[in-house]
């Protein structure tokens, strides 16, 4: 590498391609969960995720729609590996109490330094 490449990698901005490549399967993912309003499904939603190591960004419950038989939960996990989302979302559709689960990721974004 010639110092002219050192240089023009230095002037690159911190989004660039070059930085994509450092994360290359990290993924944001977005899990909405509709279930039954029962106590235990919260911590049976959390606990896939704290067994594979991850701390959600974000964890929002609520049964303010309907009759208030079913409970809506929405987790966000940012910068875990395509493969771990994949593991998660599969987990949630196994917990018992679920009745609908959508699951969105997409690829992550860089940080601005």
């Amino acid at each position: 590498m010639t110092t002219s490449d050192v240089a023009a990698r230095a002037a690159l901005p911190v989004h660039s391609v070059a930085s994509d490549a450092a994360m290359p399967d990290l993924v944001t993912a977005r899990f909405h969960v509709v279930g039954d309003a029962d106590p235990g499904l919260l911590p049976r939603l959390l606990e896939p995720v704290a067994k594979l190591g991850a701390t959600p960004m974000r964890v929002h419950a609520s049964r303010e729609d309907g009759d208030g038989s079913e409970i809506s939960v929405d987790l966000r996990l940012g910068l875990v590996g395509g493969r771990m989302a994949e593991q998660v979302e599969s987990a949630l559709r196994r917990v018992i109490g679920v009745r609908h689960l959508m699951a969105v990721t997409e690829p992550a974004q860089p940080v601005a330094a």
